[in-house]
């Protein structure tokens, strides 16, 4: 059986019991029934403050705080493509796939729930996408740093996507959400605001080139025997807890809000930017050892 073959969107979201409870009202509201509209009620104000800025604020005014905003909506849609917030994954791949289109992805985000559940699956083994960007670090410099841009990347896996080779990606949702994308276009075109369709993918294009790259290089890659499977890191803005990303391995079903930190030192936040630079630049770091069952049981 291959590697996604062994994913269904049900039994990779397999929810791990949640964290202990200590007492106080806080930790009864967050293990209660009520404790998803957390990431609802994040979600909706984040996206309109986002359309806010878009709309009323001088594009080079606004452009820092639209990438920060894109990066933690990015963060919030990771918990709907882990099934967490609505008990139905149904649901919550309706979410992905709603901001799949409206957003201007055009159907990327399907790819990338597929790829994200996979590397959960089989984090940091040959059959987890990162081992094979890594193979292809070290051939050359110039390859070196397209491998290192993750829009890039997305590209390509989007392109493999369409053409029917990555196995449970759901073309249907691709299509729709692309033709939301055009339907949304065509509605800023129509209401005299065409500026908003360049300046929301400009916006999301810079958010991969650069956070997102910088992101993925330090969560996974480290120096030569690291013990670890991923790192934990300190941010300067904050990234809804992604950064406690041992615990997030460890219970993908854990909404943010309760992850916690596993290790007593948490990389600096200026690890941020250096990691990337060690993987691509560099290249003294490389991929962590591949998560095992005993990480998990020992975390318990």
């Amino acid at each position: 059986m291959s590697s996604i073959d062994a994913i269904s969107d049900e039994q990779a979201l397999e929810r791990s019991p949640a964290p202990a409870r200590t007492d106080g009202w806080a930790s009864e509201f967050l293990h209660g029934p009520f404790a998803p509209w957390l990431t609802h009620g994040c979600l909706i104000v984040l996206t309109l403050v986002y359309y806010g800025l878009v709309l009323f604020v001088p594009f080079w005014i606004a452009f820092i705080p639209l990438v920060i905003l894109t990066h933690r909506i990015g963060t919030l849609l990771h918990e709907y493509i882990h099934g967490i917030p609505f008990r139905r994954y149904t649901r919550n791949h309706a979410v992905v796939t709603f901001y799949d289109g409206f957003m201007l992805m055009f159907g990327t985000l399907e790819m990338f729930r597929v790829s994200h559940l996979r590397h959960h699956r089989w984090l940091n083994t040959d059959n987890d996408e990162a081992s094979a960007k890594r193979a292809k670090v070290g051939w050359n410099f110039v390859l070196d740093i397209i491998a290192g841009i993750e829009v890039v990347q997305y590209l390509i896996g989007f392109a493999h996507a369409i053409m029917g080779k990555t196995a449970k990606v759901r073309r249907a949702r691709i299509a729709f959400a692309a033709l939301l994308s055009v339907v949304t276009i065509l509605f800023w075109i129509r209401i005299g605001r065409g500026d908003v369709v360049w300046k929301m993918i400009a916006v999301t294009l810079f958010t991969m080139l650069v956070p997102v790259s910088l992101r993925a290089a330090i969560e996974h890659y480290s120096y030569e025997g690291d013990p670890n499977f991923a790192n934990e890191y300190k941010v300067w803005v904050p990234l809804f807890n992604v950064n406690k990303h041992i615990h997030h391995h460890e219970d993908p079903g854990v909404p943010w809000y309760l992850l916690k930190w596993r290790t007593a030192q948490p990389l600096p936040k200026w690890f941020y930017v250096s990691h990337w630079i060690h993987v691509y630049i560099k290249r003294d770091f490389v991929l962590m050892r591949p998560m095992r069952e005993r990480d998990v049981i020992r975390s318990k």
